[in-house]
């Protein structure tokens, strides 16, 4: 059995090295064991991980045995559930942790599992206006390509807010024919662009508004959708890599196409946006507005212009700030994505509420809105007195606290 060891962090970059001592080893020497060692892993990145655990897989699927050792030893190995999915054999039982790789086969599972990533990044982080629309519309997209055209087994999505550098991290892939061999295996695109069209031509061409090998299910403006939403929030990437091709755009160094080897067996698309910029999503996507996901999921069954949150889906117990602070976070962007809905908040199964916990939702909601705007804006259904009061008690500091700082103590 060959050992590959690996020294620093397990980025692209990271990942590129591996995949070429992995081509060498198995490909050219034929070895049909090999032996990763990752114990030298500094940091994980999506980028590094998840590409590895495509390829893995696939070599795993043509009869090698791979086994990784030493990964145990990284936190985000475990959290993330890399480990369970880099090496199965390691008994390790996937978390599914809401910043988790998850693996999906087809269109339930996906779409069960973007209806949690948008119920997951709601609570990590305030977003500019558009972001969030652009997140679940591309994240749609993305997906779907993989259902659609990709014609592998199955996609691997990955979701992380990164709230220190205010940057919401989506990788999906997947291990089936590529882009560029779809783009080739349309007679309509071969007409249209010739067939000597290389790898990274291919996946430029993907991007390209109205270019689709499959006119039956779509318009061809998932990827150019994508890019274009990029392209509209400054500090944003995107890279595409896909058998020899990889495409890449930044603001600084714009689309650049590049050769990759070894080959990159299936899809991999990466978007990084920056979610402290607005993003004018209905300019992005050629004046289409996207629906309303946040009526979709919160106002479902009920009337136009109300959503509806059950604080006992979001939490087992509400004793403490951090809980609070995620509620607090997901009510307000529910908020900002429907400024002229009215959210009411279900307290069904909620007998008792901590004062810190009620202050860091209600108290400060109270105090960002204003009282009219709150009373105006929040409706509460199934509120028992008790929770009635504390609500009532840390509303009325947090608003007294308010005209103190802006007119001063009172003198009685």
């Amino acid at each position: 059995m060959s050992t590959i060891a690996f020294q620093g962090p397990l980025n692209w970059t990271g990942y590129l090295f591996l995949q070429k001592r992995l081509f060498t080893e198995i490909v050219r020497q034929e070895s049909k064991e090999v032996r990763i060692d990752l114990a030298g892993v500094e940091r994980v990145y999506p980028n590094g991980a998840v590409p590895l655990i495509v390829l893995l897989e696939g070599y795993r699927r043509q009869g090698v045995a791979v086994r990784v050792d030493g990964a145990q030893i990284h936190p985000a190995m475990l959290s993330h559930d890399y480990l369970a999915l880099l090496d199965p054999s390691a008994g390790v039982a996937p978390r599914l942790g809401p910043s988790a790789v998850h693996v999906f086969h087809d269109d339930v599972e996906v779409n069960e599992l973007i209806n949690q990533k948008i119920h997951q990044v709601l609570g990590q982080a305030q977003y500019a206006p558009g972001v969030l629309p652009a997140f679940e519309w591309f994240l749609n997209e993305i997906a779907g390509n993989v259902l659609v055209h990709a014609e592998g087994q199955r996609g691997w999505m990955q979701v992380v807010v990164h709230p220190s550098t205010q940057h919401l991290s989506v990788i999906v892939a997947d291990d089936g024919m590529g882009i560029p061999e779809s783009i080739r295996s349309s007679a309509l695109l071969r007409e249209r662009f010739g067939d000597r069209v290389d790898d990274g031509e291919a996946i430029e061409i993907a991007l390209r508004e109205g270019v689709t090998s499959k006119p039956d299910f779509g318009q061809g403006k998932g990827l150019a959708g994508t890019i274009a939403i990029v392209k509209a929030n400054p500090g944003a990437t995107m890279s595409i890599t896909s058998r020899q091709g990889r495409v890449s755009y930044s603001l600084e160094e714009g689309l650049k196409v590049r050769d990759h080897q070894p080959p990159l067996a299936g899809t991999l698309v990466d978007v990084q946006l920056d979610f402290s910029k607005p993003i004018e999503i209905e300019k992005a996507l050629w004046g289409h507005v996207p629906v309303n996901f946040t009526e979709m999921l919160y106002g479902k069954d009920l009337p136009v212009g109300v959503m509806r949150l059950s604080l006992c889906d979001e939490a087992p117990s509400f004793g403490n700030r951090i809980t609070a602070t995620r509620i607090r976070t997901k009510i307000e962007n529910l908020l900002a994505t429907a400024p002229a809905d009215v959210l009411e908040i279900d307290f069904h199964g909620v007998s008792i509420l901590a004062s810190s916990f009620a202050d860091e939702v209600f108290g400060k909601l109270a105090a960002k809105l204003g009282i009219i705007g709150f009373s105006r804006r929040l409706r509460f259904l199934n509120l028992n007195a008790f929770c009635q009061g504390v609500i009532d008690d840390v509303v009325q500091a947090r608003l007294a606290q308010n005209y103190a700082s802006k007119n001063g103590p009172t003198n009685e």
